[in-house]
């Protein structure tokens, strides 16, 4: 059965030690013949929550215009 498989990588430079490890258990993950994706969170912007309430009190998506949105649709996806 494939699997989506997201890793987030949080390295603060590519090709850094953490960077290497996900790149390598992404290397496996395909190999087992999941769909893997990778996102570089240095790469995105996103700004901590403000807590504004509008998500959970109003059902709303987030007012902040950054990247965690896509991020957490892909997290869900997978």
């Amino acid at each position: 059965m494939t699997k989506k498989v997201l890793i987030l990588s949080s390295s603060p430079r590519r090709g850094g030690n953490s960077d290497t490890l996900c790149d390598e258990f992404m290397r496996g993950a395909i190999e087992s013949g999941n769909e893997v994706e990778k996102v570089f969170l240095r790469d995105k912007t996103i700004h901590y929550c403000t807590g504004c309430s509008t998500c959970s009190l109003h059902g709303k998506p987030c007012p902040q215009k950054d990247d965690a949105a896509e991020i957490i649709e892909k997290m869900v996806a997978a």
